[in-house]
């Protein structure tokens, strides 16, 4: 399977959170140019986003359940580390608990559809194939 991420921009992935899971698993994360950033769910909040800053050198960077553990106030935080990482021509995947959370720093998503496959959707354009309270409910 061949998949092409969006340079530059941030990506959540939507879906069953096993099916997401396995789709992070099968990245590998060793070749040049792809850096997966996880932390434990103790992490302190300046932590995660250090891994973040630090993954900034990457062509792709995989974030894998980043948030975990964290209070609403903290998954902001974190989350909004995201927008610098892609502002370096990353392209970021993330997979987060709170794919909801996730939503509100994303350009696209890459809904993991029984159906359709991997469907890469724009949020917030008026193309997209589903209003921003679809994927919500769909997360």
């Amino acid at each position: 399977m061949t998949l092409r991420l969006p340079t530059a921009e941030v990506t959540v992935l939507l879906g069953e959170p096993i099916v997401r899971r396995r789709l992070m698993a099968m990245f590998d994360d060793s070749s040049p140019g792809i850096r997966r950033v996880t932390v434990e769910p103790t992490t302190g909040v300046t932590q995660r986003r250090r891994r973040l800053e630090e993954a900034g050198d990457a062509a792709i960077v995989l974030v894998d359940r980043v948030t975990e553990g964290l209070d609403g106030t903290g998954r902001r935080a974190v989350l909004g580390a995201l927008a610098g990482l892609a502002a370096r021509g990353a392209a970021v995947l993330v997979d987060d608990d709170d794919s909801v959370a996730a939503l509100a720093v994303a350009d696209e998503t890459l809904r993991a559809d029984p159906v359709r496959g991997l469907v890469v959707e724009a949020v917030g354009s008026a193309g997209s194939v589903a209003p921003l309270e679809e994927l919500y409910r769909a997360s």
